[in-house]
């Protein structure tokens, strides 16, 4: 297919295949046509040769700083690189979903034998494992050694397996999909990245290979996430996302078929969607004992640098003066024109373009591809030399790609002709959060401080319980989190104790105060809008519903918290014996925290509709449960519960959450974060109605007031699906209330039903929640009510 469409193009004039001593070629302006053809072939030496050095390096690292093996530390692949393989840089690139915890996470770790070293990531500096961000540069520094020709730098790995992942080095700061919003919307990463992360420069990783199908049987483009959202093109980041992957290990991503591959190929493809992206050649090592870090049969890249320092390896990247190897002894030269790689070049497109590339270093014969738009090759050669004259039409740009037996072993970095995208980002659109009848306003139900038992503060418990790694958040800074996040009332529940209402900085940085506290009696409790512990007797059910009377007469709110955590067997038939909530359907409550990072989602949606069966009018929220400073650093707001309140005051956040008027969203509103909605036609306009009651038949609709998020949109009535469908952009989806009394609610997932299938989202006695559905959770609201 290659050859034919080779002779196509070159029977309709635009290719000439030029031999050692063919016609010659001369840069546009300089002569006319014919003039080109009759001159005499110059070989041209590759641009900037005699001031360049090819430098040769590995990318995309781990260690137990991650998900790497157990003991192992940054400064071993620096160290691995540098005096075993000579190599002149390494980058590290730490998941940063692991590195802002003191654990390690490889899958060892599950071994009983193994387990006990994977409590501390760092067995040479055990505090560095509360600090691995900044140990990560120490180390980087401390390998960097101009006498043996070798920089270490980091970088970290945004590892986002619903859109794929992506490096970003030299930045000063770091994020992950869960905190910035990227795991919802591609456009919030590259918002962090071109802010907070402007430093940085970026690279998409082993593409194709993350998606939400996981092992499944699914299509993965059902999910319109994968793939970066298909490599939607985002102007205002293109200067600073240099690269793809190319070469991962020893595969190859460049070329299909494989890694659920586009027919021109993930290279092209994203090239065709005006990405401005080099040719990577990456390891991603470490995961295993046997792996060998800078060794030669993993792939490289080579840039092209005036000396071997951080600041002239970022600043070629930077100009996509790179390419990338699987076999380490390959050298590429490459030009169109006399410019190389990563230049943009101009041509009036009437003169021929002058190609000549020139491999070194293989002793077996190679094969020659000129890479064009659509993963077209428009010229071939074998041999070690390609040199090609062809006209410029509509092409935008060129790769060379090198084969040996038919097999890809060096992609050039691009270079691109005529290629006029224009800078500056589409603006996301803001959700309204006003609405007939009240305001949303976001905040947290479920954070502790330094009064709670299981954190250490000094000042607040005794130095002889000091411990690092239970390092704990006073008041003040949970407030300031708060005001970070955009939320506009906080509510710190310590365990059993009430000091935060009063304690200093409470209700400051402009956040409400919710005082409450956290009741650990059969399963814990939330009591909210009190200012004193209120006696809970002897336990029992009639005591518990005696102190939830009580906090409703005070105006507060008594609700059940994370009914789903740590179970082992499954929650069915709604017999609650299996949660550990302990008092079953004794204990009414006004809400159920449906939503915690640490507990089943599915399990406490099916109890909370075990109460709506049972004719109860009870509310969903969600809390972050956030208690150390290290072992939980997304904090506050991650999830947000949303209220619709007359006013913005303690006193309408406590009335709105009794009577209902509650969403929940995976993000805050600092990073996008904005509630789903139910809405009926009242008067000409439409408003929310969740927690209310409406007619049978009504029309109504769901909308997510976030203009950014799409996702599978499904509606539960009476615990019956009433519809399952993709809820677009900015889009809303309209249904009619069932003809029968009862209960309506709605949420918004990514990806896809099958999730919720897989064995992590069955009984799990664990303390962090690895169910996939359940990470795939978007947003939820709480019952409207049929009557």
């Amino acid at each position: 297919m290659r050859i034919r469409a080779l002779f196509a193009t070159a029977a309709a004039g635009t290719l000439v295949l030029l031999g050692a001593a063919g016609p010659a070629l001369a840069t546009p302006g300089a002569a006319d046509d014919a003039q080109i053809e009759a001159a005499s072939v110059v070989a041209k030496p590759h641009p900037g040769a005699p001031h360049e050095r090819e430098l040769i390096g590995a990318l995309h690292e781990h260690s137990g700083y991650s998900d790497g093996w157990p003991g192992s530390r940054p400064a071993d692949y620096f160290a691995s690189g540098r005096d075993k393989h000579d190599l002149n840089f390494v980058g590290s690139s730490e998941h940063t979903s692991n590195v802002n915890s003191p654990l390690v996470f490889n899958e060892e770790c599950l071994d009983p034998r193994v387990a006990p070293s994977c409590l501390n990531a760092d067995p040479v500096n055990p505090l560095d494992a509360l600090r691995k961000w900044d140990a990560e540069l120490e180390q980087a520094h401390a390998a960097t050694d101009p006498a043996k020709d070798f920089v270490g730098f980091r970088g970290f790995e945004w590892t986002s397996d619903r859109m794929g992942h992506i490096n970003v080095y030299f930045s000063r700061e770091n994020s992950l999909p869960e905190t910035d919003g990227g795991n919802i919307a591609m456009d919030r990463f590259y918002d962090w990245l071109t802010t907070t992360g402007k430093d940085g420069l970026a690279v998409f990783n082993h593409p194709g290979d993350k998606t939400l199908c996981g092992p499944l049987r699914c299509d993965v483009r059902s999910d319109l996430g994968f793939g970066w959202e298909d490599f939607k093109y985002f102007p205002k980041a293109d200067d600073q996302m240099v690269g793809i992957e190319v070469f991962n290990g020893g595969g190859d991503f460049g070329t299909p078929p494989g890694h659920n591959a586009p027919p021109e190929g993930w290279y092209a493809h994203a090239l065709d969607k005006g990405w401005h992206v080099g040719a990577i050649g990456a390891e991603d090592n470490g995961h295993d004992r046997t792996d060998d870090w800078g060794g030669s049969q993993y792939a490289k890249t080579v840039v092209l640098a005036k000396a071997n320092t951080e600041k002239d390896i970022k600043g070629s990247m930077a100009d996509r003066r790179f390419y990338a190897v699987l076999d380490n002894a390959l050298r590429l030269d490459f030009t169109v024109d006399g410019h190389g790689m990563g230049e943009r070049i101009h041509t009036n497109g009437k003169r021929p373009l002058a190609v000549d590339a020139h491999v070194r270093g293989s002793s077996t014969p190679l094969q020659l591809e000129l890479v064009s738009n659509g993963g077209t090759v428009v010229a071939g050669a074998t041999g070690d030399r390609l040199d090609a004259s062809l006209k410029a039409a509509d092409d935008t740009w060129y790769f060379l790609r090198v084969l040996r037996d038919g097999r890809p072993v060096a992609y050039s970095s691009p270079i691109w002709v005529n290629d006029d995208k224009q800078a500056g980002a589409p603006k996301a659109p803001k959700g309204d959060l006003s609405t007939t009848g009240g305001r949303w306003l976001a905040g947290d139900l479920n954070v502790h401080s330094c009064f709670s038992s299981d954190v250490y503060c000094a000042g607040t418990d005794d130095a002889s319980e000091a411990d690092p790694f239970r390092q704990g958040v006073d008041v003040r800074s949970r407030f300031d989190e708060a005001d970070s996040r955009g939320l506009d009332y906080l509510a710190v529940t310590d365990d059993d104790d009430i000091r935060s209402a009063s304690a200093r900085g409470s209700g400051s940085h402009g956040v409400l105060a919710i005082p409450g506290y956290e009741d650990q009696v059969k399963g814990d409790a939330h009591v909210l809008g009190v200012d004193k512990l209120l006696d809970n007797g002897d336990g029992s059910a009639a005591a518990i519903n005696a102190l939830a009377d009580k906090a409703r007469a005070k105006g507060g709110v008594f609700q059940i918290d994370h009914p789903g955590s740590k179970i082992t067997k499954p929650f069915t038939g709604c017999d609650a014996s299996t949660l550990t909530w302990g008092y079953g359907f004794d204990v009414r409550p006004d809400t159920i925290e449906v939503w915690n990072p640490s507990s089943s989602i599915r399990a406490a949606e099916d109890y909370l509709d075990c109460w709506l069966q049972r004719g109860a009018r009870v509310a969903l929220t969600g809390g972050s449960d956030a208690q150390t400073q290290y072992g939980q650093p997304q904090g506050a707001g991650y999830p947000t519960t949303w209220v619709l309140a007359r006013n913005r005051s303690q006193g309408a956040v406590l009335e709105a959450l009794r009577a209902g008027r509650t969403s929940v969203s995976a993000l805050p509103p600092s990073v996008g974060g904005r509630p789903l909605v139910i809405e009926a036609k009242r008067g000409g306009h439409f408003v929310s109605v969740i927690g209310d009651d409406v007619r049978p038949g009504e029309e109504l609709r769901v909308r997510s007031l976030d203009a950014l998020t799409d996702g599978s949109l499904r509606v539960v009535a009476n615990g019956q699906k009433l519809l399952d469908q993709h809820l677009t952009r900015d889009g809303a989806i309209e249904f009619t209330a069932p003809a029968q009394p009862g209960w309506v609610r709605a949420e918004l997932r990514l990806g896809n039903d099958l999730l919720e299938q897989t064995p992590l989202c069955g009984p799990i006695n664990a303390g962090v929640n690895l169910c996939p559905y359940d990470a795939a959770m978007v947003a939820m609201t709480s019952p409207v009510y049929v009557r």
